[in-house]
C-alpha cells in the first residue's frame, strides 16, 4: 500500500495541507480524529489496506494542524468551518465528483459539516462523535 504524502495550498488562506492515497478503486475520503492524523487513524491498524482491498481508492487528509499539514499559530487561521473549507478545497483539487466518506470524532463532526453545507457523498459513515 502507498503511503505518500502529498502537499497542495488551500486556496482560502494558503495553509498547506498534506494527504495521503491508496488505491485505485471508487473515491473513500477518511477523515481522522482530533490530536490525530491519516497514519495513525488509518494506516498504522490496517483499515486503509483493507479499503484498499475492498476496491476503494482512500483519500486521508490530515486536518489542519494535524500530522503532516501546517499547524498555523495565528488564531486567525481557525475561523468556524475552516477544516470544512479545507476538505472542500481538497475535494476541488483531486476533481472528485461522486464519492463515499467517512470521519471518525473530530472527522464525523467535520463530515457532518460539510453534509449541512450540502455534501452529498452516496454513502457516509459518521463514527466516534460522543454523545452531545
Amino acid at each position: 500500500m502507498t503511503d505518500e504524502t502529498t502537499r497542495f495550498i488551500t486556496a482560502a488562506d494558503g495553509t498547506r495541507l498534506a494527504w495521503r492515497e491508496a488505491g485505485t478503486g471508487r473515491a473513500l475520503l477518511l477523515i481522522h480524529g482530533f490530536c490525530s492524523d491519516a497514519q495513525t487513524n488509518w494506516i498504522k491498524y490496517g483499515a486503509a489496506k483493507r479499503l484498499v482491498e475492498a476496491g476503494f481508492r482512500c483519500i486521508m487528509p490530515d486536518l489542519r494542524a494535524h500530522g503532516a499539514s501546517d499547524k498555523p499559530h495565528d488564531p486567525a487561521a481557525y475561523p468556524k468551518d475552516i477544516l470544512t473549507d479545507d476538505m472542500f478545497a481538497l475535494i476541488t483539487h483531486l476533481g472528485l465528483t461522486d464519492l463515499d466518506a467517512a470521519g471518525y470524532s473530530l472527522g464525523a463532526r467535520t463530515l457532518s459539516r460539510m453534509m449541512a453545507r450540502g455534501f452529498r457523498p452516496a454513502r457516509a459513515i459518521l463514527a466516534g462523535m460522543g454523545l452531545e
